[in-house]
């Protein structure tokens, strides 16, 4: 049988036999209203599964503990709401108890000591309560404003160890966020671990390998990004100082990572040669290294063994085991990868010959292996930037192709949270809010410390939600840049808050925003064109004109009618919409 990490729910009804006996019908058409129009919602919302009913009893497992306790605060509240005006002895009551545990999987159904767990926690819940176990506590705590309580071990029937057991206590919120507020981005220090993964150098006399290196580090950081307790340095972060020429302790210590990975590539032939070396950041003292000899087919196995090796040296049985949950080969292709790890260097300058030289490798990896995510998510966010940067000749059916190759990965892939961020991002930009928040939101549940994730989850929120959504992306859009001050999206994120203030007519911070942002990044046209709607709406005309002339020196193609366009499109055809984003330009009589 196959085995698993999951989140496992158990429920169960207080006193069903006592209802059955007292009214039957009544209690059984309670039952299925409660399944169809409270729970079975939800579970869609909270991306869980019902694994079995069992008369009063129901099993689910989730993939994210978060959604899993939000789950059941949410079902708990909600059914507690319908009961108000019900007598106390025919209420429908659940109990539930919720485990993080190793799980064998026959079919569709599951088994073993994690199911037992939490069909005992459930069992010393109180009517419409919620126990979980204590590995629950530990993932939740910190990300949920949710006040819990220790009850300290228990021990219960066919449970060999003690039960570290916590009561949610469904009425108290810490802050007014309310039970299930969302989770917000984590303080850095409520990693388990953090590691930079430095790109590989590469040995090898051909130029053209280098791509083998820089994938090597790519893959790594994607493999260990999806263990939830680990930060990670983004790539972004990483291989923008290593074309700063910036040193790697000076930035390790900037971005306060505790371990640094680095390593060399060389290649003759189909023979290839990899040494890495873990090394822990304040002593700079080694704690591993190691040396492969192998064919270049066998390359991803190394990657594979590299990325394990640096899960063992940080020690934790959790570790270890989120990283088995995890890991996940991406492709069997090396062609098919290489096209990829190619595609992305070429879309990372903002030009156009980069972009198309980006979309033909990304349309030659789809070819290769059509069942690679990794090439379909290349290739939509490559159309995306086409798009988004006005180098795309034909916007709507880049657009459409962009979203096709997206959904594809997610089918492919559908707990990559690099996978996801994309689906997010392309979602958002063709105009589909909720499904862009859905997408964005299990992105940051996967790999927490996905600070890029966060951002444009951010972002999302504040663009295109309502007042609750707007308020949500700003305080993410605060928190990350506070956690990750030095993170290479800053400018993007800075850029982000102009246009969110600027939705709330608060345009001397937009213009305050937006120059933080051209002060980190000068040729950023789309800060510089945010400054110009914001110094437009207050009347700065002249000083609105000189900063739309700097955004089409530094991007010709940012053209306001571009602009409009794009902003109509995110807003789901609104035209009114798009109208008022760029007021500011309009009155600066630029529009």
């Amino acid at each position: 049988m196959e085995r698993r990490l999951t989140t496992i729910l158990a429920a169960d009804v207080v006193g069903y036999s006592r209802l059955m006996a007292a009214d039957e019908m009544n209690t059984l058409a309670s039952l299925k209203a409660i399944r169809t129009k409270i729970m079975e919602p939800k579970t869609g919302e909270y991306h869980g599964r019902v694994v079995k009913l069992m008369g009063d009893g129901t099993l689910m497992e989730f993939a994210s503990v978060v959604d899993s306790v939000n789950f059941a605060v949410d079902v708990q509240r909600a059914i507690a709401k319908c009961n108000a005006e019900v007598p106390e002895d025919r209420r429908i009551e659940f109990r539930m108890g919720i485990n993080i545990g190793d799980v064998l999987v026959e079919g569709e159904d599951i088994y073993g000591d994690g199911v037992n767990v939490a069909a005992r926690l459930e069992g010393l819940a109180e009517p419409g309560g919620i126990r979980i176990s204590g590995t629950v506590y530990e993932h939740t705590h910190n990300k949920l404003e949710i006040e819990f309580e220790d009850l300290g071990e228990q021990e219960v029937k066919n449970i060999a160890e003690p039960l570290r057991v916590y009561r949610i206590q469904i009425g108290k919120a810490r802050h007014s966020g309310g039970v299930s507020a969302r989770p917000k981005p984590p303080r850095i220090e409520q990693a388990r671990g953090s590691i930079a993964v430095f790109p590989f150098d590469s040995l090898s006399p051909d130029p053209d390998d280098a791509y083998l290196a820089d994938g090597i580090a790519t893959e790594i950081i994607n493999m260990l990004s999806r263990i939830p307790d680990l930060r990670v340095a983004s790539r972004s972060a990483i291989f923008a100082s290593r074309d700063h020429g910036e040193d790697v302790w000076n930035l390790v210590r900037k971005l306060q990572f505790r371990y640094v990975l680095t390593g060399n590539v060389r290649r003759a032939g189909d023979r290839l040669r990899v040494i890495a070396e873990l090394t822990e950041a304040a002593a700079q003292t080694q704690l591993w290294s190691n040396t492969y000899e192998r064919q270049l087919a066998d390359l991803f196995t190394v990657q594979e063994e590299i990325a394990e090796a640096i899960v063992v040296a940080f020690g934790g049985e959790y570790l270890r085991a989120e990283w088995q949950r995890a890991s996940q080969r991406p492709t069997d292709s090396l062609d098919a990868w290489g096209l990829v790890q190619k595609a992305r260097s070429q879309n990372l300058p903002i030009n156009r010959g980069a972009a198309d030289d980006a979309l033909r490798l990304a349309h030659e990896a789809v070819e290769i292996d059509p069942a690679y995510a990794g090439a379909h998510a290349c290739l939509a966010s490559v159309l995306m930037q086409r798009v988004l940067n006005g180098f795309s000749e034909k916007p709507d059916e880049d657009r459409a192709t962009a979203l096709a190759a997206v959904e594809r990965a997610a089918e492919l892939s559908p707990k990559d949270p690099t996978v996801l961020r994309t689906l997010g991002n392309v979602h958002s930009n063709c105009g589909r809010h909720e499904k862009a928040i859905a997408a964005l939101r299990r992105a940051v549940d996967i790999a927490p410390f996905d600070f890029h994730s966060w951002g444009r989850l951010g972002r999302t929120l504040a663009y295109g939600g309502d007042e609750k959504e707007l308020s949500e992306g700003h305080a993410i859009l605060d928190r990350v840049l506070a956690a990750a001050p030095n993170h290479p999206m800053v400018p993007y994120w800075l850029y982000f808050k102009a246009n969110a203030c600027a939705r709330e007519e608060r345009y001397e911070d937009a213009v305050r925003f937006a120059r933080k942002s051209l002060d980190v990044q000068p040729g950023y046209a789309g800060a510089w064109v945010a400054l110009a709607n914001a110094l437009g709406q207050l009347g700065q005309k002249e000083e609105a004109r000189q900063a739309m002339t700097r955004a089409l020196r530094a991007n010709p193609a940012m053209t306001p009618e571009h602009l409009v366009e794009q902003i109509r499109v995110t807003a789901g055809g609104d035209e009114e919409r798009a109208t008022k984003s760029l007021a500011g330009l309009k009155a600066a009589g630029l529009l």
